[in-house]
C-alpha cells in the first residue's frame, strides 16, 4: 500500500517517466521497514525494550514513527529498571523526508538502537532458573543469589502455598527486614535489590526491585515494577516512585511495600495497607502513566478482604472488632473499614473492649469518593 501511493503520487506531481519513478520508489522502499515492524508510540518502544532486556540483549535496533529525541532521551521514565537500562542510543534518519520524491508528504520514519546496560537481577533471575552461573564481573549479584537460597527456606515453608500467600510473605519480610532510608541518593547502589536483600537499607526502587526479583526467582506470579510519583508522607509534595503490580487468579493488583514500611515500626506489627489495591484507591496519593502499566480493577483492599478484616461501615466494624479480640486478644490490629468519619464515638467501644487500652491510631486519609480508613489499636496488657 505505502509503495503503490509513493509511486502514484510522484507520477502525478511531477511527470517523471514512469520507470524513473518506479526505480526511486523501489529503493526507498526496500530501506523502510514493513508497517508491522514499526513502533508508532513511546509506549511500543518501552515493551520492546523490555522485551529484549529480558532476554539478556544489549543492544536493539527498530524503526519508529511520531518520535521525537526528547521522547527518546527520557524513555527510561516509564522502564522498569528490573532487567537493565538503556545507557545509550543512535538515531539513523536517512529517509525521514521524502519531499523530493513525493512533494508534500513526509515519511517520519527513525532507524534506533539503543545500548542496553543489564542489571544484578537479570543474573541472578537467569541462575535462579536456569542454573547459568553469575559473571564473574558481577560479585554483588552472586551474594543476593547466595542470601536468597537461605532466605527462601524460610520464607516457604513445605506445604501448599497459593500465589497470593507467597507474595504476601515476601512483602512481610521486606517490611520487617529493610529500614527505608530517604537520606540516601536515587542514583545510589543501594537503591536497588542489593540494598534491600543485602544492605537492609534502601529507598523505593529497593524495595519495588527485591519484590520483583523474589517472585520472580521462587514463584509463578506475575510481577511489574511500576514507576511514577507519589505524594510525601512528611513533605506531602509529589516525587518519583516505584512499586509494583501482581496479578493474582487473573487479576492484577497493586502493591507497595515502601508505604506499609513507615519509619519507627516494631517487629511485631506489619501492615498490609498496600497489599491487594485497585487504581481507585492508589491513584488518591499515586500517579502514574497508565497506558505503561497494568489496569488494577479488580476491587481493593484485598489483604483485608481475604483476612476478614474488612469492614463495610461502623456498625460491621464494631461487630468484627469485638469477634477477633474474644476469639485471640491482640495487642494491635490493623483494619480497614468504609465510613463516613473516624472519630471517638465510633471508636469508643474499644475502651470497653480491650482491657487497658491506651491508644487508638487510625489513618486520616480520605480516599476521595471512597473514605475507608485503617484502624491500628496498641495497648498494654
Amino acid at each position: 500500500m505505502l509503495l503503490a501511493a509513493l509511486l502514484a503520487a510522484a507520477a502525478l506531481a511531477a511527470c517523471t517517466p514512469l520507470k524513473e519513478v518506479a526505480t526511486v520508489v523501489e529503493k526507498i522502499a526496500a530501506d523502510l521497514p514493513s508497517e508491522d515492524d514499526t513502533m508508532t508510540s513511546l509506549v511500543e518502544i518501552t515493551r520492546i525494550i523490555e522485551d529484549a532486556m529480558s532476554r539478556g540483549e544489549t543492544e536493539i535496533t527498530y524503526s519508529a514513527t511520531g518520535v521525537s529525541e526528547d521522547d527518546l532521551k527520557n524513555i527510561g521514565k516509564n522502564l522498569s529498571s528490573f532487567w537493565g537500562k538503556p545507557v545509550q542510543y543512535t538515531i539513523n534518519s536517512e529517509f525521514k523526508n521524502l519531499d523530493s520524491v513525493v512533494p508534500g508528504q513526509v515519511v517520519d520514519v527513525q532507524n534506533i538502537t539503543n545500548i542496553i546496560e543489564l542489571s544484578d537481577n537479570y543474573y541472578i533471575y537467569r541462575y535462579m532458573r536456569t542454573g547459568t552461573p553469575i559473571p564473574g564481573d558481577r560479585p554483588q549479584a552472586q551474594e543476593i543469589a547466595d542470601a536468597l537460597d537461605k532466605i527462601i527456606v524460610d520464607l516457604f515453608p513445605d506445604g501448599p502455598l497459593t500465589d497470593y500467600d507467597k507474595a504476601l510473605a515476601v512483602h512481610d519480610w521486606l517490611v520487617l527486614n529493610i529500614e527505608y532510608d530517604d537520606e540516601m541518593r536515587e542514583q545510589s547502589e543501594n537503591n536497588t535489590s542489593y540494598g534491600a536483600i543485602i544492605s537492609g537499607r534502601t529507598m523505593c526502587m529497593g524495595y519495588a526491585e527485591a519484590f520483583e526479583l523474589m517472585l520472580k526467582c521462587y514463584t509463578d506470579v506475575e510481577v511489574v515494577q511500576i514507576s511514577g510519583d507519589a505524594v510525601n508522607s512528611v513533605s506531602e509534595t509529589w516525587a518519583g516512585h516505584a512499586w509494583n503490580a501482581i496479578k493474582l487468579d487473573g487479576f492484577w493488583y497493586h502493591v507497595d511495600v515502601t508505604y506499609d514500611d513507615p519509619k519507627g515500626d516494631s517487629d511485631d506489627f506489619i501492615s498490609r495497607f498496600y497489599f491487594g489495591q485497585s487504581d481507585e484507591v492508589m491513584e488518591a496519593n499515586h500517579r502514574w502513566e497508565r497506558e505503561y502499566f497494568p489496569t488494577c480493577t479488580r476491587g481493593d483492599f484485598l489483604y483485608f478482604r481475604q483476612s476478614g478484616l474488612f469492614a463495610a461501615d461502623w456498625e460491621s466494624f464494631e461487630v468484627i472488632f469485638k469477634a477477633l479480640f474474644a476469639d485471640s486478644p491482640f495487642t494491635n490490629i490493623e483494619l480497614a473499614v468504609r465510613g463516613d468519619t473516624a472519630d471517638k464515638d465510633n471508636l469508643q467501644f474499644i475502651y470497653d473492649v480491650v482491657p487497658g487500652a491506651e491508644e487508638i491510631w487510625w489513618s486520616e486519609n480520605n480516599w476521595r469518593d471512597i473514605n475507608v480508613y485503617n484502624i491500628e489499636v496498641v495497648y498494654s496488657e
